[in-house]
């Protein structure tokens, strides 16, 4: 699904006070493609992803995906069109501990309409043989993995992810986003990553460079490296 925000400002309001989040923000994302928003603490990253994704509304502008006008959405609308084509990862895993890695799956699948097989997901994302055991027993990598099984399990369209490799090492970091760029490939799923980390945006397609609330610079990345490749910052 492509999405399109067309002078997309969000505004927050303390008194008499007023914050820009995002402004006047212009951007095309393709379908299927792979990118990374960068910017430093502060810059609109966050918020960025909360509108184009309908966990926010804009404060004006209009946003689009595919033919659907998500920001002239209700609560209730914005509800049922996250659960059928949105996907989320976040840097806590919120994995269900009374679960096993399978049934933390299902629990994505269950609201897709037209989900994966959970053991094809657990297969894409090296978890087959984990199954049966419970997030204690998996390390932080394997957890994320658990948490992007069930985010992918669904079939979303879009891939919306926040840090998803904030609180890794390395090493691990670099198995969380080869499995993330995987996905991106063999399913064909946009994937939109939200990072401080300028070293991820030579994975992706395009980087898209936020400042002070508004987007600076927008590059196309021509020499797409894969996670092992990269150099860590």
């Amino acid at each position: 699904m492509g999405i399109k925000l067309e002078e997309v400002t969000k505004i927050y309001e303390s008194g008499e006070i007023k914050t820009y989040a995002c402004k006047n923000m212009n951007l095309e994302i393709k379908d299927g493609e792979f990118i990374v928003v960068l910017g430093p603490s502060g810059s609109g990253k966050s918020t960025m992803l909360n509108i184009i994704s309908g966990l926010d509304t804009p404060t004006s502008g209009k946003i689009s995906i595919d033919k659907d006008i998500i920001s002239d959405m209700n609560t209730k609308e914005l509800t049922k069109f996250r659960r059928n084509n949105l996907g989320f990862i976040f840097q806590q895993y919120n994995l269900l501990q009374t679960l096993n890695v399978a049934e933390n799956v299902e629990v994505g699948r269950e609201v897709g309409i037209d989900p994966f097989e959970i053991d094809e997901v657990l297969e894409q994302v090296g978890l087959l043989d984990q199954k049966h055991k419970y997030p204690y027993q998996l390390s932080g990598g394997e957890q994320q993995r658990v948490s992007i099984a069930r985010a992918v399990v669904k079939k979303p369209k879009i891939m919306f992810c926040d840090e998803p490799t904030g609180a890794l090492d390395e090493e691990t970091a670099k198995e969380v986003l080869s499995v993330l760029k995987k996905l991106n490939e063999v399913y064909k799923t946009t994937l939109i990553i939200i990072t401080h980390n300028p070293s991820i945006g030579m994975m992706a397609d395009r980087i898209i460079k936020l400042n002070s609330a508004e987007i600076v610079e927008v590059k196309e990345n021509k020499n797409r490296l894969s996670a092992y490749e990269i150099n860590w910052n």
